[in-house]
């Protein structure tokens, strides 16, 4: 199966003018985040170089840092705007191109992608505690879909060995695949997700969290009756793999609220 090749600066640098030229950006420097940057995070011995689309707040100093993590359609608008918001309420805010946009349904049905999307995700934030700006102790991931699998990958490792990055110090998960995993959160979770969703369906992710909870880990679940798969993304009704994808605009409203209380109880103590 021919998988999908990273969207590149280049590319990126298109979608992000794109996006500007609708005016979807105008949040940015209303809210007080300052001017983005698009850089890529150096290649490592396991990693090749990741396009990274990088937006801080103006105010100086270090900040806690959050990552962005796609679906397996790809570094997209609304994963820019998410990253925009959080600098705007004091995140250094990260969002990567792991996969590309082209061919979603190979990367999201090879297991292989995801493998990707979590050795992108190391790096990036190895890369991320390296930055003056960040503050290298409080670093957070956001993960949706695919991207939500990989975050999974970084604090419950399938009973592996592999420490969880150092710095990291929460992880939310918007409708991840959660079959077969322990428990063994290594950081705080908060899953997101809806029953209605047949493409990654709820019931894994309810069982994961009973499991860590039994194990006195941190990790909560908020599943929203009659949401799919992608509810918080705005848009017309479609479908993905056959199944309903619908915006569901009070489940993306209480799902934001939550993911900014969660993030304010681990990256920024009083």
């Amino acid at each position: 199966m021919k998988r999908a090749a990273p969207i590149g600066l280049t590319a990126l640098s298109g979608l992000l003018a794109f996006i500007a030229l609708s005016g979807i950006l105008a949040f940015t420097v209303a809210a007080g985040a300052e001017a983005a940057v698009l850089t890529s995070v150096p290649a490592t011995a396991s990693s090749p170089a990741v396009a990274v689309y990088v937006v801080r707040p103006r105010d100086a100093g270090k900040h806690p840092a959050v990552l962005l993590l796609h679906g397996c359609d790809g570094i997209n608008g609304f994963v820019i705007v998410s990253a925009d918001r959080l600098a705007a309420r004091g995140y250094v805010a990260v969002a990567l191109d792991a996969l590309g946009p082209s061919e979603p349904d190979g990367a999201c049905t090879d297991r292989d992608g995801t493998e990707k999307a979590t050795t992108a995700a190391r790096a990036t934030l190895a890369w991320l505690r390296s930055q003056e700006y960040v503050d290298a102790d409080h670093l957070g991931v956001i993960g949706f879909s695919i991207g939500a699998a990989a975050a999974l990958n970084l604090i419950d490792p399938f009973g592996s060995a592999a420490p969880p990055p150092a710095g990291l110090r929460v992880a939310v998960a918007f409708y991840p695949s959660c079959d077969g995993r322990d428990g063994n959160l290594t950081v705080p979770l908060a899953i997101f997700d809806g029953d209605a969703d047949k493409i990654t369906p709820a019931a894994p992710c309810a069982a994961l969290v009973q499991a860590a909870t039994a194990k006195n880990r941190t990790a909560q679940i908020t599943t929203y009756p009659g949401a799919t798969h992608g509810f918080q993304v705005p848009g017309p009704d479609r479908t993905f793999f056959g199944e309903p994808i619908r915006f569901d605009p009070l489940a993306a409203a209480d799902s934001a609220q939550k993911t900014e209380q969660f993030l304010t109880r681990y990256l920024k103590p009083q």
